[in-house]
């Protein structure tokens, strides 16, 4: 694991359904930093192909580069970010959701310190 980055827990899908309180884990997420920490996460949900990924990032923090086997969404629920999507910037403010198909490379970064809602469907998992 990179350091300065901390998943605190997952949250498997074993019945029909998992409510889950995004206001209580923004709260435990931005509790739970440690000195030195640029960013950390806590995957909420976890079935099949399927993760959702709350990430809180300080001002500066980036995800590196990278591209995903399925879609994503980048949802931001508070702060704001900075996105590159094959080069294009975009401007990501607080209420604002980006979808991003399968395979194309992408990073983000933390204007100020930002809490994120990220879902990723993984068509190759199992």
């Amino acid at each position: 694991m990179p350091e300065g980055h901390t998943y605190l827990r997952t949250h498997d899908l074993s019945a029909e359904h998992l409510a889950i309180d995004l206001a209580e884990a923004v709260t435990a997420l931005h509790g739970s930093a440690a000195p030195g920490q640029d960013r950390r996460g806590v995957t909420l949900v976890r079935q099949g192909g399927l993760s959702v990924v709350l990430t809180h990032l300080h001002a500066g923090a980036r995800l590196a580069e990278h591209a995903a086997p399925g879609a994503v969404t980048v949802q931001v629920l508070d702060g704001h970010v900075r996105a590159w999507v094959r080069g294009d910037e975009l401007d990501v403010k607080s209420g604002r959701l980006i979808a991003i198909d399968s395979g194309v490379r992408h990073s983000v970064e933390a204007v100020e310190d930002s809490t994120l809602l990220l879902t990723l469907a993984d068509p190759t998992a199992k």
